[in-house]
């Protein structure tokens, strides 16, 4: 990459010292954390009621888990005992599907959001961590803006972690299913919505780490895709992106059923 990619465009972003954060909002948007798991429930073990924990303060959230055909103690976990009270109680939507035979980070994760109950869909990966008072926060940014947000943890490393009003999501045709393997789905999303006005609501100055997470490593990003070259399919993703984007093709998933799968079931 010649120079960042941002630098191409004039977008607009959200500024705190122009525009700072309100002290106190007293009403509650409704707001789905989307997390998708296939192969990953060690992961999600360690994250998933962490990340209830430490947004307890926040009346009006849903925790949506989606078990993309995960072949590991996925289904035991999630109906435990200790996670199986959350989905009774509705803190937790539970989705199953058992087609997939390779992981899709664009289909899996417009599944989840299509599925959410809530108006503002953010993705959560499995081995990420919330921080304390993350929906909150997410709330105060969209009552500074209540159509047309982008919530990113910035321009660049967004780690996965990007939200939208979900109406607005569904008419920008989601993540562009098009981009498969591994790579480029979140900035995709990010430079279409960007170049479609909207404004990036970015969590500026808080003194928590809403991005910590388990580190990952590099060969185990793309073990379950059909390609696991990562490097390579990044590059195809990367070249998908800008040759729509350069065409002015901001709307994805024309004339296809996107974020579909025939076997969804919610589990209760």
């Amino acid at each position: 990459m010649d120079k960042p990619y941002w630098k191409k465009y004039q977008w607009n972003i959200w500024s705190p010292k122009s525009d700072p954060l309100p002290k106190m909002v007293h009403s509650f948007k409704g707001i789905s954390l989307c997390t998708v798991c296939m192969g990953r429930t060690e992961d999600l073990k360690k994250t998933l009621i962490q990340n209830i924990f430490d947004n307890a303060d926040y009346p009006n959230l849903e925790f949506v888990i989606l078990n993309y055909n995960s072949m590991d103690d996925m289904d035991i976990f999630m109906t435990s005992n200790l996670i199986y009270p959350y989905i009774k109680n509705g803190k937790i939507k539970y989705l199953k599907t058992n087609r997939p035979r390779f992981y899709s980070t664009s289909h899996s994760r417009n599944i989840a959001f299509r599925n959410a109950s809530n108006s503002i869909v953010i993705n959560v990966d499995a081995d990420n961590y919330t921080g304390k008072g993350f929906a909150t926060y997410i709330n105060n940014l969209a009552y500074l803006c209540p159509q047309k947000a982008l919530f990113s943890k910035g321009k660049y490393r967004t780690h996965g972690r990007i939200g939208m009003y979900k109406n607005e999501f569904e008419k920008i045709g989601g993540y562009d299913e098009d981009l498969i393997g591994y790579g480029w789905e979140d900035i995709s999303l990010l430079i279409r919505t960007m170049n479609a006005n909207f404004k990036m609501m970015w969590w500026a100055g808080n003194q928590i780490d809403f991005t910590k997470r388990i580190n990952t490593p590099k060969n185990r990003v793309s073990e379950y895709m059909e390609n696991i070259d990562w490097m390579a399919t990044e590059i195809i993703n990367k070249e998908i992106t800008f040759d729509k984007v350069n065409k002015n093709e901001l709307v994805v998933n024309k004339n296809r059923q996107w974020g579909f799968v025939d076997d969804l079931k919610v589990i209760r």
